[in-house]
């Protein structure tokens, strides 16, 4: 199981974006573009040759500046998907609590080189008392690759302020989900959501896989357990599915503090769904 210490490196994403020609029939095909990775020669993506991509040299330029800028520590760098998705962690020096419990929290900083996404900015938690991970992008500071993206990124090191009440929100949210009573309808309703239970299959006239009633029996023991300790509310259900994903759930690939990926998918979708009560 991965842990918050992992993935240091003494020279993070040492490698960079290569730009090639693609040919067919020993002609070149005008319009697009194919990016590699510098150092094993991995395809990351086939663009238009208008995609301007966020070399890394430049992506740890700015994460190095936004550290200076907020005092936060970098804590780490990741890689997703073969280096398809880059990531940085800095370490918030601003304690914060949710429901009386302790929570370290990180800047996240990602940029991705396969047009699946832009330049972000978002946050990564972990509640102490369960190591429960969360991580979330937030939508006012992300910048698409355009042509004039550069410029636009030197805006979002001014926009720490956002990021603070961006911040702020997430464990606001968070509290008031803690104050919200639920009972076992409200959790049935989120497992046969996230479980994709069909219709047939939530009315019990058609017999679940072996596997889909593993996930289902996995995710209520962990929000059984959570709500036990955190109480019968929105909060301890949705840290019922964070349990699950951190330490239940098993992914091909994971990321520090699952920013990325499958387990990532499934908390923001138990995230909007517990949010949506409030």
């Amino acid at each position: 199981m991965q842990n918050f210490a992992e993935n240091q490196t003494e020279n993070p994403l040492s490698w960079d974006i290569v730009e090639k020609p693609i040919f067919s029939n020993n002609q070149p095909v005008h319009g697009y573009k194919a990016l590699f990775r510098s150092d094993n020669g991995g395809l990351l993506n086939v663009t238009k040759s208008s995609y301007t991509p966020t070399k890394n040299e430049r992506f740890l330029e700015v994460v190095d500046h936004m550290s200076t800028i907020t005092g936060f520590p970098v804590k780490c760098h990741d890689e997703f998907e073969g280096g398809k998705k880059v990531l940085a962690f800095l370490e918030c020096n601003e304690p914060i609590k949710v429901q009386g419990y302790d929570f370290q929290d990180f800047m996240l900083i990602g940029n991705s080189h396969d047009s699946s996404t832009g330049f972000f900015i978002g946050n990564s938690n972990k509640m102490i008392r369960c190591s429960n991970r969360f991580s979330k992008m937030f939508r006012q500071l992300q910048v698409s690759h355009t042509k004039n993206h550069d410029s636009k990124i030197d805006q979002l090191l001014r926009y720490f302020e956002t990021y603070q009440k961006e911040r702020k929100s997430l464990f606001n949210q968070m509290q008031r989900m803690s104050e919200i009573k639920i009972d076992a309808s409200l959790s049935e309703a989120l497992v046969q959501r996230l479980a994709r239970m069909s219709e047939e299959e939530r009315l019990g006239t058609a017999e679940m896989s072996t596997r889909k009633l593993n996930i289902v029996n996995d995710m209520w023991k962990s929000i059984d357990k959570e709500c036990l300790a955190l109480g019968d509310n929105l909060f301890g259900l949705f840290n019922g599915i964070t349990h699950y994903t951190t330490h239940v759930k098993k992914a091909k690939e994971t990321t520090f503090g699952n920013a990325l990926g499958t387990l990532a998918r499934i908390n923001q979708d138990a995230f909007q769904f517990c949010g949506s009560y409030l």
